[in-house]
């Protein structure tokens, strides 16, 4: 799928993917908790990207996340592995 409206995903998904390893995977959810809203928007639009790019079966909150009243709640071991890199290098930058 094309995303041209959403450059932050086409770049992000271009990059080279590494598998991460535990300590970036929990680096990666000490800096999404620390985020604002925007940014935790931000993150919710690439996890939605990847889906409809990736997943032939659409779901509202893909991956078994849950909603709850504070937000989303996602496990990151749930994510595909290309997502959870691209997550990281959103992480990295903002």
């Amino acid at each position: 799928m094309n995303f041209p409206n959403f450059p932050l995903y086409v770049s992000l998904k271009t990059e080279e993917f590494k598998e991460l390893n535990e300590s970036q995977k929990d680096e990666l959810f000490e800096l999404v908790k620390d985020m604002n809203d925007p940014k935790h928007e931000q993150i919710y639009a690439l996890i939605r990207a990847y889906h409809l790019d990736h997943d032939n079966h659409i779901q509202d909150i893909p991956y078994g996340g849950k909603q709850l009243k504070t937000g989303l709640k996602l496990d990151i071991d749930c994510l595909p592995s290309k997502l959870q890199y691209i997550l990281y290098q959103f992480s990295k930058i903002n």
